[in-house]
This record gives C-alpha cells, structure tokens and sequence, in this order.
C-alpha cells in the first residue's frame, strides 16, 4: 500500500519531531479501519485507497489538527523547507568563507595562530548571519503571508499530489558536493600559484618554498588544469542540484569521470609536469642531512611521480563505480 505510506509520511513531515512516530500509528490504524469498513473483507485496491485517502483530505490540513495551536516560531508546514534551506545556504556561505580565508592565507601568509583565529572568527560570523537571516526570512513567510498563501491551498486536493517517499540511500548529502567543489577549487589556485605549492622550509624569518611542479610549465598545463578541475566541478553541482541518485545523474557522473581521467593522464603522467630539481633544492635546503634520507628522496621521488597519475585514476574508477551502483540500483524508482 505505497499509496497510504505516502499519506502518512505527507502527514507526519509537516509535524514536530517528537509527535511523529505516535501520530503514524494512529493514522495508520484509522486508515485501515476505514478500508477495513469499506471493503468489508474482500481484497483492497488501488482505488479504495484513493478514496479513502480523499475523505481523510489534504495531508497538510490533517497535520495542523494532529499538531494543534501553533507555538513556534517556524511551523511544521514550513519546518522541514526551513531546515533544508538553512543547511544548502549555509554550507555554500561556509564553504565560501573558507576558500576565501585559505585563499587570502595563500596571498599573504600568516602565523598559524593568526591564521586559525581568522578561519574560525569568519565561520562564526558567517553561520550567525545566515541563521539569521534565513529564520528571519521563514518567519515573515510564516506569519505575515499566511492570508495569502492559504487562498492558493483551496484547489481540489487528490492523492495523486502526494510526495514520494524519500530513500536514504538515494538522497546526496549537501555536504559532499560542496566540500569536493571547494577542494577542487583550493587545488586549482594552489596550481595558479604555484610558488606556495610544495615544501615549506622556514629558517628564522626567511621561509623558503620548495616547489612540488615545475615553474617553467605552469601556463602549459594550466588549460588542462582548469579543465581537469573544472569538469569535477560539473559534476558535483548536478549532484548538488539534484540531491537524489538516478540514472541520469550516474550517466552524467561517469562522463565526467572519464574526461577527468584523460586530463589527468595527460597532466600528472608527463614527467615535465613535476619539479625536477625537487630532490636537489630539498638537499640544499638541508631538509635532507640525515644519514641515508638523501638516497631514499632520490628513489621515491621518481616512483611518486610515476605512479601518482594511477592513484588519481584508481579514485575516479572507485568514485565512477559507486554512481553507478547507487544510480542504476537505488535510481530505479526515479529513474
């Protein structure tokens, strides 16, 4: 009985958290009462559902006598919108405020206790603010276009407007999305600028910086570089627009993954795009005057170089399996 599931949770979604699971089970029992009554022992369809579900009404009506007078600031009508919006504006303004601190730590360096006090006073600041004005904005929603907004919910209510049920294994996390764009972009202004990008070798009041690419080739790769990040960067905002795994998004995912694969074949397996006098300016740094670790660095550097290009592929094939499980299995219902 998808139908009558559906009912109950367009029900209990629009009342507070600890009312829920009580109200299911009541509703739950009036409705098979009723079908019970209506179908007086013979097989229930379809259609007696939809009947019966009419009698009961709009879902939204039924919430606000199981819920009572309204004593909140933001109702349950709006509460789980609120919730949502609060959670998709806030992580975007904090992911923001991130990259922006990074990049400006980037630009002009900053002791460590500097830097740290600025991350976290800027993410403070910011999450009173959205908070702020979210709560401010649902509010004048809740209370000030009631009149209004109720005029537009006269229209014949079916079940056939039910919502579907949503599947926790299909929903993507905000979070996600947001933390690979935002790491995808620290890389690319990390490329940009690729003086900060390396080893940090601080003597008194002089810190040098060994670079991991190669200078001379910056703008050479830079293009693909965009690219590279830039296709990641596709994918993960359909991903953050569609909020739910389906086949399209695992098709579109995939593409993605096999353009990112190409560039970064073309990118990380040339050799010219690494720092070739890494080794020798860390010796000179005096990073490597233990007994032996100049041998070592000598070995490794080489085989990171070679061998990095297929650990960025070994994470695109894993990530490109994953879509393609969650989107073609847990997609079907959607499609």
């Amino acid at each position: 009985m998808e139908t009558v599931e559906r009912y109950i949770y367009a029900v209990t979604r629009r009342l507070p958290e600890r009312a829920r699971a009580e109200v299911e089970l009541e509703l739950r029992g009036l409705i098979e009462d009723l079908l019970e009554e209506k179908t007086q022992g013979r097989k229930v369809t379809e259609q007696d559902q939809n009947e019966v579900l009419t009698e009961l009404g709009d879902p939204e009506a039924l919430a606000k006598e199981y819920g009572g007078e309204p004593r909140y600031l933001i109702g349950p009508s709006l509460y789980d919108s609120y919730l949502k919006v609060l959670k998709t504006v806030g992580s975007i303004a904090l992911a923001l405020v991130e990259l922006v601190v990074v990049i400006r730590a980037l630009m002009a360096p900053m002791g460590i206790v500097a830097f740290i006090t600025e991350f976290l006073t800027s993410l403070v600041s910011a999450g009173f603010q959205v908070f702020g004005w979210v709560t401010l904005v649902f509010w004048a929603v809740e209370y000030s276009g009631k009149g209004e907004f109720d005029k537009g919910a006269e229209k014949v209510w079916t079940p056939a407007l039910l919502p579907e049920i949503p599947v926790k294994e299909k929903q993507i996390s905000i979070s996600d999305p947001l933390m690979s764009i935002g790491v995808s972009i620290l890389f690319l202004v990390m490329y940009v600028m690729p003086q900060r990008f390396g080893v940090f070798q601080a003597a008194g009041s002089t810190t040098t910086v060994i670079p991991v690419v190669n200078l001379e080739m910056t703008s050479y790769f830079l293009p693909l570089f965009i690219g590279f990040v830039g296709i990641t960067i596709v994918k993960e905002l359909f991903k953050l627009v569609g909020r739910v795994w389906s086949k399209r998004l695992a098709t579109v995912s995939v593409a993605c993954n096999a353009i990112a694969i190409v560039l970064a074949y073309f990118i990380f397996a040339n050799p010219e795009f690494w720092n070739p006098s890494f080794v020798d300016q860390l010796l000179a740094a005096n990073l490597a005057s233990v007994s032996g670790v100049a041998g070592i660095l000598q070995r490794v550097w080489p085989q990171v170089t070679g061998q990095f290009v297929y650990i960025v592929v070994i994470a695109y094939v894993i990530d490109t399996i994953g879509a393609l499980y969650r989107g073609f299995m847990f997609g079907r219902a959607r499609g």
